[in-house]
């Protein structure tokens, strides 16, 4: 059994016996129990990625596979952001015997990219918290310990590929009401080498079609939406973009039946 397991079932769990007896004698405030119980359990989150990487580098540090093909170099800190909080481990820097570049095997393993400071779920919550909201908003969503700057959220969503997927040929589907719904932000980009003091303003843009709030997954707390489809990128004029989401539209619905069609632009103050 991990060490960071058997750690929690020494101390974790009393931790949230206590914190149950403390909820339960005193003024029984279901959000203060929700976030002292979300404190200990993303505690243990963190623990338990820290010690199953750490395992892995010391697997390789000791694998005779390795020896043969790579030497190694020292042992560096990362600090990675993850959905539970910062995680801080441990890993070797190895170099390969026959030359060329260095690498931080168990990153490369776990698909940790050199450099990167976030992990893939955290991108994926501010991606779909984008598409619904404002990027200050996605940024303070996407990891529920510690808040990622509006521009590294905007960095993230700019880098992904909206490829337009070949939509599946079956029968148009007969609804009476459809949504889509656009957000855009403006982007300051500085003008490097002519004036510091000019601004360029870049546009990235996402839009969403949706038949309106999904009543089954939807809570009180998050309204989900129902069948959504998203369309973005950056975009010198919006034309392409809405092309891509008029083709979407009249490849999925049967136009002749829908009888309202709201169209939304959602703009985000800063």
């Amino acid at each position: 059994m991990y060490n960071s397991i058997q750690h929690f079932n020494e101390f974790g769990v009393k931790k949230i016996e206590n914190e149950i007896k403390n909820f339960m004698e005193g003024n029984k405030n279901i959000v203060g129990l929700i976030l002292a119980l979300q404190k200990i359990l993303f505690e243990l989150g963190r623990d338990i990625i820290t010690e199953v990487l750490e395992n892995m580098d010391e697997y390789l540090r000791n694998s005779g596979v390795r020896k043969k093909k790579w030497e190694i170099v020292r042992k560096d800190k990362n600090r990675i952001l993850t959905s539970f909080g910062i995680v801080t481990y441990e890993r070797t820097y190895f170099k390969p015997k026959m030359g060329g570049k260095r690498h931080h095997l168990v990153d490369d393993m776990v698909g940790i990219k050199p450099h990167e400071k976030m992990s893939e779920d955290v991108i994926i919550n501010a991606v779909d918290e984008a598409a619904e909201s404002s990027y200050r908003k996605a940024g303070e969503k996407a990891s529920y310990m510690n808040e990622i700057s509006k521009q590294a959220v905007m960095d993230k969503i700019h880098n992904l590929d909206f490829t337009t997927t070949e939509t599946k040929k079956y029968k148009k589907k007969d609804i009476k009401t459809l949504y889509i719904e656009a957000d855009e932000d403006h982007v300051h980009l500085q003008q490097k080498g002519i004036n510091k003091s000019k601004y360029n303003i870049a546009m990235p843009k996402i839009v969403y079609v949706h038949e309106g709030i999904d009543a089954e997954k939807s809570s009180k707390s998050r309204k989900r939406l129902k069948n959504v489809k998203y369309f973005g990128g950056m975009y010198e004029n919006t034309e392409k973009l809405w092309l891509e989401a008029a083709d979407y539209i009249d490849k999925q619905y049967n136009m002749n039946y829908v009888e309202k069609i709201y169209i939304i632009e959602l703009m985000n103050v800063m």
